[in-house]
């Protein structure tokens, strides 16, 4: 059973509809709102991971993203939009750069955690939600097409 909740876990992002980006983004709302923003911080991220999997699968770049990491899909779509005009339409260039430094300070913030508390989390998950938008934007690209 646990296999098979993982299993649909990981395709999440293949089936992904405008409709479940609003209910994830009302369950993050509504987490920050009761004041636990570390667990905020953590479904934001995973919605933008997922809306990045969907964007790297939609580009026809590979037919799964699941075992690769977030690094790995941004540099491959940066590339990709170099050769293919119709992705750099759904994404620009500029905004992969961006969402490659919220990466990175995401694998800082999980590797701070790790150890201790991190302090900045509420700033880490106000730059999440700027990212979140940027996705989303690219994300209403590919379901409207």
């Amino acid at each position: 059973m646990k296999k098979r909740l993982l299993s649909l876990a990981g395709v999440f992002y293949l089936y992904m509809t405008q409709k479940k980006v609003i209910t994830e983004l009302k369950k993050i709302e509504t987490t920050s709102k009761k004041g636990f923003i570390l667990e905020a911080l953590l479904a934001n991220y995973h919605l933008n991971v997922d809306l990045l999997k969907l964007i790297y699968t939609r580009s026809a770049l590979s037919e799964s993203a699941n075992d690769k990491k977030i690094k790995a899909i941004i540099t491959e779509l940066a590339v990709e939009i170099d050769k293919n005009t119709k992705l750099k339409t759904v994404i620009a260039k500029k905004n992969l750069k961006i969402v490659k430094v919220w990466a990175s300070k995401m694998d800082v913030f999980f590797k701070e955690l790790k150890h201790k508390h991190p302090e900045n989390t509420k700033s880490l998950f106000t730059e999440t939600q700027k990212i979140f938008a940027v996705l989303n934007i690219s994300a209403h690209k590919i379901f409207s097409a």
